[in-house]
């Protein structure tokens, strides 16, 4: 899976791998993560930041034919146990920080990977089979927790090997990645596509807000001569958000996805720096379905684009039957590379239209998801988290408008047994979900209103 007709070379900060030096690093490090006991089939979670110690990490346990569980450095003491005790991790790579999180959950705990790259010869790797596991990942469901996804080597190959040659990556592309590499739209469309095109990758600085750093970031896109730069809708309008002056004429091909793009920030990048910014569309368990690879990306801005080559992509009505173009209903996949948890079919949880040319229009979700500046909050998981505070009789959390276009806040509205105030019930959410995760608003409410049959009447609560 990890191999390519020239391996990437990386930037990150003041920070320069080359091609052959990664490879080195990674091998290296394998090497020192089998004499700590890793071996083929075992779990090893991946608990860093965007940066070389991700990049590398996660060659390294490929090459031990081990499997990858990416998580977020965000996640707090608990969400980390869960994810290591729900996949049998007995191992985790990680930095100081995240070495303290993971204390007493009875892991090995390796928070100094450069020291085992140092003091390690590089190991062989060995050829791994296609349908061996090679990542683990979680996906939001729709009962609170996250579902754990596993991915094969073929699955993961098939699906950067078509984004490859949709997108025309060659070695003499640069990818610019601000998207963390712990989901599955930075894994796909950055790393793993880096490594099978041999482009160069170059990653943000992930230490800082984006509003407070952007010029650099504009400035660091302009020095590097970025082709390619894929990201989320809030990163667009705040890189918009920091005026004109920068050149990036060099980028090609300039990709958003995680929520949809308001139509608003499309006009305000494109007018700052005269590139149309392209949608895509995929999912945790599927990896990358479709791309807007239109001629004409301005009149086409609106749509996620066709299904790459070999994926099939169906509307649905409420019995599972296909809609004609035009008429708006469930989505489900069909692709080489998705998870065969489900099946041939994925249900997505997400509904739209395709046109008479075969794009694909999103209009919302089956599922209840808040987007909170491009990452998806799960509201049962927050509801389950505020369920068990003594004073908490009954909750719902939902997504309200932020004020700014497509994207929301998190509001949970409480039924209280005694007196309890805010504060109180975020610093409770703080210290049991990542931040972006905690209720920004909290409502007192005498009752939660619900219809004859007991449904919340979410349309009340919004």
């Amino acid at each position: 899976m990890l191999s390519a007709t020239r391996s990437p070379s990386l930037v990150c900060g003041d920070e320069r791998i080359g091609r052959d030096e990664l490879w080195e690093r990674a091998g290296r490090l394998a090497g020192g993560l089998a004499a700590a006991g890793v071996g083929p089939g075992d779990h090893v979670a991946l608990l860093l930041p965007n940066g070389p110690g991700f990049v590398v990490g996660f060659l390294a346990i490929a090459q031990l034919r081990a499997v990858a569980l990416p998580l977020s450095p965000q996640y707090k003491r608990a969400e980390i146990a869960f994810h290591l005790r729900d996949c049998g991790v007995r191992t985790v790579l990680t930095d100081p920080a995240g070495a303290a999180l993971c204390s007493g959950a009875g892991v090995q705990v390796i928070a100094d990977a450069d020291a085992l790259i140092a003091e390690s010869p590089p190991l062989e790797p060995e050829p791994r089979g296609p349908d061996e596991k090679v990542l683990l990942a979680y996906s939001s469901g729709s009962t609170g927790l996250p579902k754990r996804v596993g991915r094969t080597n073929r699955q993961l190959r098939w699906e950067a090997d078509s984004v490859v040659a949709a997108m025309g990556l060659t070695p003499d592309d640069t990818i610019f990645c601000s998207i963390p590499m712990f989901h599955a739209y930075g894994l796909g469309c950055c790393l793993l596509a880096a490594i099978r095109s041999g482009a160069s990758l170059v990653i943000a600085d992930p230490g800082q807000p984006l509003p407070l750093v952007r010029e650099r970031i504009l400035e660091l896109i302009e020095r590097e001569r970025v082709t390619v730069l894929p990201s989320v809708p809030f990163a667009f309008r705040a890189l918009a958000e920091a005026g004109g002056g920068a050149d990036l004429s060099a980028v090609r091909l300039c990709f958003s996805a995680g929520n949809a793009l308001p139509r608003s920030t499309h006009d305000a990048f494109a007018a700052a720096f005269g590139v149309p910014i392209r949608q895509l569309y995929g999912l945790t368990e599927t990896g990358t379905v479709t791309v807007n690879l239109d001629e004409d990306p301005w009149a086409t801005a609106a749509s996620v684009g066709r299904p790459l080559p070999g994926i099939g992509v169906d509307v649905l009505d409420r019995m599972g039957e296909p809609l004609e173009p035009g008429r708006i209903g469930d989505i489900a996949i069909r692709s080489p590379g998705m998870t065969r948890r489900h099946g041939d079919c994925f249900p997505s949880g997400d509904r739209g239209r395709l046109d008479e040319a075969g794009r694909l229009f999103l209009t919302g979700r089956s599922k209840r998801l808040i987007d909170v500046s491009g990452d998806k909050v799960d509201p049962i998981e927050v509801e389950d988290a505020l369920a068990v505070h003594p004073r908490v009789r009954e909750v719902v959390v939902v997504g309200v408008p932020s004020g700014v276009d497509g994207e929301e806040l998190v509001k949970a509205v409480v039924v209280a047994d005694e007196r309890c105030g805010e504060r109180e019930l975020i610093r409770f959410c703080r210290e049991r979900l990542a931040n972006y995760k905690v209720p920004q608003l909290v409502e007192f409410r005498d009752e939660i209103p619900r219809s004859s049959l007991g449904k919340v009447l979410l349309k009340y609560l919004v």
